[in-house]
């Protein structure tokens, strides 16, 4: 019993896909885990359970897109580890490759899963166009960097800091007030204030 996990970066935790596995309750025999990108096959760890799997054996995977993240390596994939006798489970989509109906489900939810990822990808590509193009995100924050003119600072600064200097509100209450942590109002009271000076 073997058992495989991928995220995209080192900094990214196999927690989830962990807990999934756990719940089955299998002792497995060994864990392969990448922390590498999906968009192509040629990945260390799954290179040797390619080569450790052995006819008889079986596969356990959080879900498909942590396999392959296209329909063609998925179906790829599942036909090599088929040809050499070995099962495939994922826990997420229910599909096992113990069977000939796998092959029509995992065309569908690879398919599926591919468009959704394409269209999360559009997504933010079309989100940072806009923040370049404006110079601000959805939350109204200075896009690229910290802000830099006291004309970028939200509208909402000035009537908190004037509040805040009457002694109506406090610091704290102004970051909670504008959603930002201290380090970062401290910076805006700096720069508000040096312009003040000067």
């Amino acid at each position: 019993m073997y058992n495989y996990q991928r995220v995209s970066t080192k900094r990214q935790s196999v927690g989830r896909q962990d807990f999934q596995l756990d719940k089955l309750g299998i002792k497995f025999t060994k864990s392969y885990i990448d922390k590498i990108s999906g968009k192509n096959t040629d990945r260390a760890e799954l290179n040797k359970l390619m080569l450790d799997a052995k006819e008889g054996d079986i596969i356990y995977v959080e879900s498909i897109s942590r396999l392959a993240r296209n329909v063609d390596d998925l179906r790829s994939l599942c036909a090599y580890f088929i040809d050499k006798g070995v099962t495939v489970n994922f826990l997420k989509e229910g599909i096992s490759t113990n069977g000939d109906s796998y092959k029509f489900m995992l065309t569908i939810l690879g398919a599926i899963a591919e468009i959704e990822r394409e269209r999360i990808s559009e997504l933010v590509r079309q989100g940072v166009e806009r923040c370049k193009e404006t110079g601000k995100t959805k939350t109204g924050k200075w896009f690229g960097g910290q802000y830099k003119k006291i004309e970028d600072l939200p509208k909402e600064f000035f009537k908190y800091y004037t509040k805040m200097k009457e002694g109506i509100i406090t610091k704290v209450e102004m970051t909670k007030l504008l959603k930002i942590s201290k380090p970062t109002l401290f910076r805006w009271i700096r720069l508000y204030e040096s312009n003040m000076e000067g």
